[in-house]
Parts: structure tokens; sequence; C-alpha cells
């Protein structure tokens, strides 16, 4: 009856997922929660799962807490135009000691692999916020990067895939990195970490088309989203950002012969308390690259130190090659549209922009930031056809150019708290 009773509640799982066929349970490969590497058993369920040719497989890890090693999901696999599922119901954790080899900068990978669904209401805890001391019974937080493991979960050269519903919590590095990838949407997705901890972004994606991130919430140390060179056809949507460093484009050029990043838009989306809003950034000294069609367009900002910059000065550390170097990303057709929202610092826009490739077609159209009791100001440097900045009550709205921008202008708003970034 036991038995009976649990194949019926795996099942129902699975149907509440959306998802149906043939179930490859780990547990029944030998996975058992505990402290112990599970991988071999990961690793088996998912051969029978990828070699299945009947279509509708599902890859199911149920209630409990595993701990495992870096595994590698590859393929090809054998459901051909249907859906091959994965199903996290438990909690992952890497194991612990030395059960992973150094080489790895990755925890969990999804490779080769067409018409894939990662789903479930499980955790992947990559425990990089975790640090024990020697007899103490109580535990810090502070965080840990000094592992092998950097990235918690990677879609490389996979296409038709959909990342749903599951929590990622204290990566290492990158909680969800898509590589290579096309056709991908992560959706409803709870990405954590401490505000303190150091190149833990969201999602991270490069090198990928037709990507949709949307509906979730991130608060991490780092970019709630970054878009790496080479993406393109790419939808953020529903994003509640915050803490971290905001919606970010880059850092692109830091490396010779980076593809372009084009046809991005950003929607619908809520940042606070992060250090950026919505930013460009390029490293300076970089070989020529291009980042255009970039549209920014609902966005509510609240307590954000930078709401909107483009930084080609791009430096995160004392000591980058190439400094003083001018960036040969030309970035262009840029708009910001209904930007609304508070700066917790005096410079509410920021566009610093290459000396050789001076930023082109950025447009403004309903920028509307309040910077408390301070009058909010705005820096440009390098921008072709600067915007206009007119009082709250003074605004005017509507299409049309805008005069030439004075280099290295820092413009601060008269007898206002409140800044408009007006395009006539």
């Amino acid at each position: 009856m036991t038995v009976i009773l649990k194949v019926f509640i795996l099942h129902l799982l699975i149907m509440l997922h959306g998802v149906q066929g043939h179930i490859y349970d780990v547990t029944e490969y030998g996975a058992e929660p505990s402290n112990v590497d599970n991988k071999d058993a990961f690793v088996a369920a998912w051969r029978a799962a990828c070699g299945s040719a009947a279509g509708n497989a599902t890859l199911l890890i149920p209630e409990g807490t595993f701990a495992v090693s870096n595994i590698e999901f590859s393929g090809p696999c054998k459901n051909g135009h249907s859906p091959l599922a994965v199903v996290v119901d438990g909690v992952l954790h890497p194991c612990a000691g030395s059960c992973h080899r150094k080489s790895d900068d990755v925890w969990i990978t999804f490779s080769s692999i067409s018409n894939l669904l990662v789903t479930g209401a499980g955790t992947l805890d990559g425990r990089g916020g975790e640090r024990h001391s020697n007899g103490a019974k109580s535990k810090t937080t502070t965080f840990d990067n000094t592992t092998s493991i950097t990235q918690t979960l990677e879609l490389n050269s996979v296409a038709n895939a959909t990342v749903r519903g599951l929590k990622f919590l204290n990566s290492r590095g990158f909680h969800l990195n898509l590589h290579r990838s096309s056709h991908v949407a992560a959706e409803g997705l709870r990405i954590e970490a401490p505000a303190a901890s150091r190149n833990t972004d969201g999602i991270h994606l490069g090198l990928s088309s037709h990507v949709t991130v949307a509906d979730s919430f991130i608060g991490t140390g780092d970019d709630c989203v970054s878009i790496g060179p080479g993406s393109s056809g790419v939808v953020v949507t529903g994003v509640v950002c915050g803490p971290g460093h905001g919606i970010s484009v880059g850092s692109l050029g830091r490396e010779e012969g980076e593809d372009d990043v084009r046809g991005l838009l950003v929607r619908n989306c809520t940042v606070t308390g992060t250090t950026n809003g919505l930013r460009i950034k390029t490293w300076p000294g970089s070989p020529p690259s291009r980042a255009f069609n970039i549209t920014f367009r609902d966005i509510v900002m609240a307590n954000v130190s930078n709401p909107i910059i483009i930084d080609q000065h791009y430096c995160p550390h004392a000591h980058c090659s190439h400094i003083g170097k001018p960036s040969l990303v030309q970035i262009s057709d840029v708009a910001y549209e209904r930007i609304a929202g508070t700066s917790s610092s005096r410079v509410a826009v920021q566009l610093l922009c290459s000396e050789d490739r001076p930023c082109s077609g950025v447009r403004f159209d309903r920028v509307n930031l309040s910077c408390g009791r301070e009058r909010c100001g705005s820096k440009f440097s390098n921008v072709e056809g600067k915007p206009n900045l007119v009082a709250a009550d003074e605004a005017a709205f509507g299409p049309g150019a805008v005069p030439p921008p004075e280099q290295d202008a820092d413009v601060l708003s008269p007898n206002t708290e409140q800044l408009q970034v007006v395009q006539y």
C-alpha cells in the first residue's frame, strides 16, 4: 500500500508541474537524502531518462536534502521533439570536502540538449554563504567564494528550454548562467545571496539569443541580471531586483573578438536599494564591438545609488589593464522610457561614454527621478545629442532632436529636488 501511495504522489507532483510520461526517480537509482555524494545515482537516472525514446521522460529529484558534487547532464538525448523534464522538489547542495575536482567552475550543468524543462518546488543551495567557526556553536554567514565551484547552474549549448519555479540560494558565483543557448525562458525564480557577496550575479547570459527572463525575485551581491557579449533578442520583464548591482549590460570589451549585444528590452521591472539601476558597462581600452538597439521601459526605482548609468571606463578593482585608454565599444540606439523613482545619490543620470566612440542615439522619454532633499544632478561626457534637463513643473514631453551636448557637463535642475529628462 505504501508503494502504491508513493507512486500516486509522484505522478501527482509531475502533473502539477505540467509534465508527464515515464518518471525516473533518482532514489530508485540509489540516491538518498544525506551528506554523501549522490552523483552516481543522479547520472544513472539521467542516462535512463535521456536515453528514453518513448517521449515525455521525467527525471525526478523528490523531497529531501541531497548532496551532490559537480555534475553534468549532457546530451544529445533521444527525446526528439518531446520535452525532457527535470523536476527538483528537494534541496540540493554541494557535497563537503574534496569530492569535486579543483578545475570545476560549475556545479550543475545541462549541455547539448534540446527541448528541456527544469522545474520544481525545490532549492539549489550553493552554500557559498556558510562558514562554520571551529568549535563554535553559532554559525557565521560571511561569504566564501574560495572554493572551486563558482556557478550553481549552467545551460550550455541548450535550445528550446525553460527553467521555472526553482529557488537559488547562496551561489559561490553566478546562480544561473545561460551560455551559447537559444530560445530559453527563465521564469518564476527566486534567487538570494548576501548583499556583500562577490560575483554572485542572479542570471547571466552570453552568446545566447531569444532569451526571456520573467517574473522573478532576485537579490544578490552583484547584478540581478547581466547581459554579456553575444546576446541578442533578450527580454527581461517583471523582475524585482534588490539588493545587488541592478540590471546590467556587460561588462563588455574584456576579450578580443567579442560578439555584439543587440536587441535588448528591459520592461516592467522594480529595482530597490541597489548600487546601480540600469547600467551599461565596458572596459577601458577594449577592442571594437557594439551594443545597440537597447530599450529600458516602465522601470520603478527606489533608493538606487546610480539609477541610470553608462560607464565606458568600468574598472571594478584598482589595477585594470589599459586604464586610461578609451573603450572601442560603440553604444548606440539606447532608449529610456517611463523611468520613475528615487535616487540615493545626487547624480541620478550618468552617461560616461568613450572618447573614441561617443554614444549616439540615446533617447529619454518621461524619466522622472527624485533625489530626496538634495537637488538631482546629471553627468554627460562624449554623448552625441545631450538630453535636456528641466524642472518638474517645466516638463514637456515629445519626440524630436536635441541640441549637441557640451562635453563633460554637470547639470543640476534649478530650484527643484526632482530631475526630469526630456527629449524634444
